[in-house]
């Protein structure tokens, strides 16, 4: 019988092995509605989360068919790293389904594993609609995974690690 080692800290040196050029430009093998994912990590008081790692994964576009194509990242990933502020962007096209959502993983200091969630770029009532949602519908912590527009093609979503307003996370 084989016997687990523990879990160790990720951060912050996982920078080294985990950066992509363009990381925060999500290919698809056809060009769908851009949007831009821009927001902050935040820890429990608050303050920025300087040396995070934001990893995004989604659904195509509608219409789009099979892997992008070049020198892309791979087909529907994303991945920077947080500034000093906390800040992150992602370019990417508008996910297809009736509640376009982006998941996302949270790797940082201090973690074990990383934080898994969800970002849904559609009104709370789409949302609310998700399967995936049901046992939230009825919760104020669903604005939790709403990111605003902002206008044009930006959305803001800020994500808070623990404490008042904590953004919801899922088992993993």
């Amino acid at each position: 019988m084989t016997q687990r080692s523990p879990s160790q800290t990720i951060g912050p040196f996982f920078h080294l092995g985990l950066r992509w050029r363009d990381g925060g430009k999500v290919a698809f093998s056809a060009r769908g509605d851009r949007v831009v994912l821009a927001g902050r990590v935040l820890d429990g008081a608050g303050k920025a989360v300087g040396d995070a790692l934001v990893e995004t994964w989604q659904a195509p576009p509608r219409g789009a068919k099979g892997a992008a194509r070049g020198k892309s990242n791979p087909f529907g990933f994303g991945r920077v790293e947080t500034g000093r502020d906390g800040r992150f962007r992602i370019e990417t096209s508008m996910p297809a389904g009736n509640a376009p959502a982006i998941d996302v993983a949270i790797f940082a200091r201090g973690l074990l594993k990383p934080l898994r969630t969800r970002v849904y770029l559609a009104p709370r009532d789409k949302v609310a609609t998700d399967p995936q949602m049901k046992s939230l519908a009825g919760s104020k912590r669903l604005e939790t995974l709403i990111a605003r527009h902002s206008g044009g093609a930006e959305y803001r979503w800020d994500v808070r690690l623990q404490g008042e307003g904590e953004t919801v996370f899922f088992a993993t």
